[in-house]
């Protein structure tokens, strides 16, 4: 469920819980937004830094891709089929948070 969603019920139940007079579901309810409020201001404040300054990502990118292949590799040679699946969605995230990254330096330095 998204974080706006999260904040909706959360709030949806902290008011019920109120009309009703059930302090759980008021407490519930408080507890599930503030969650979702605070993990979503993490992914803005997240996206703003790599917006800032992309290339001090792109060292976790390729960190994160190499990892992957040795956790495939590792897989392959062991028999583990999951092991290598993981390994592969791995490689398959990193290279697509690389392109994000270096499509935000590409944008940063045109002056868009």
């Amino acid at each position: 469920m998204s974080n706006y969603m999260n904040q909706a019920v959360g709030s949806a139940k902290e008011t019920l819980g109120k009309l009703t007079g059930n302090d759980n579901l008021q407490k519930t309810g408080r507890k599930q937004w503030a969650e979702a409020k605070g993990e979503q201001e993490l992914q803005q404040q997240k996206a703003e830094r790599e917006q800032n300054a992309p290339e001090a990502y792109r060292a976790g990118d390729a960190a994160k891709g190499m990892g992957g292949a040795a956790k495939e590799k590792l897989g392959a040679v062991a028999g583990d089929d999951k092991m290598k699946a993981e390994g592969r969605s791995a490689r398959a995230q990193a290279a697509g948070e690389a392109a994000h990254h270096d499509n935000l330096s590409k944008n940063d330095n045109s002056g868009i």
